[in-house]
This record gives structure tokens, sequence and C-alpha cells, in this order.
């Protein structure tokens, strides 16, 4: 089996940010004030979509948090039993796939 790479794209890439230092770098030496007066204006905004990933992540992490309280007091009861056919399917087929076990 053979394989080839075309990086044509990454060299001219790759150029093209170099060129583009050399020149941010050639006027930032020059001139002092220009320089800071383009620092006044970098901004940043962060949308509040971040907030919204962080709180899914956290109830997703109690209600795991919680299944595993329950699987556990059952365990500890006697109640609990795995079919360990079920399991070792789902494993595979998790490790085949690259995904989650998660139920969708």
């Amino acid at each position: 089996m053979s394989m080839r790479i075309q990086n044509d794209g990454i060299a001219a890439a790759a150029a093209s940010s170099a060129a583009a230092a050399e020149n941010t770098a050639k006027t930032g030496s020059s001139t002092k004030a220009g320089s800071a007066a383009d620092s006044a204006t970098d901004h940043v905004d962060i949308s509040s979509l971040s907030g919204n990933v962080a709180a899914s992540v956290a109830a997703l992490a109690s209600q795991q948090a919680a299944r595993v309280g329950e699987l556990a007091a059952l365990y500890a009861k006697g109640g609990y039993s795995a079919d360990s056919m079920q399991t070792s399917r789902a494993m595979v087929s998790q490790a085949i796939s690259g995904g989650s076990l998660e139920e969708d």
C-alpha cells in the first residue's frame, strides 16, 4: 500500500503567515504610536454559549453521579444483576466504534 501526502497548501500557508508576521514586525517597530493604537482596538467577545455548555456539563455530571449512586445502592442490597452478554457486547461495540457507551 502506498500513501501520498500533499503539503503544497501547508507550505503556502506557512510562507503567507511568515510574510504577514514580518510585515507586522516592520510596521510595529517603525512607530510605537501605531502599535499602541492597534492594541486599543483589540477585543474578545465570549458568547453565552460557553456558559450554556458549562451548565450542561455540570447537569450531565450530576445525573451520572445520581445514576451511579442508584446502582451502588442496588448492588449493596444484592438487587443488581448485570447481563454479562449484553455488557460484553456493549463494551466491544464501543471499542470498535470509538464512541461512548451512552444511550441515545
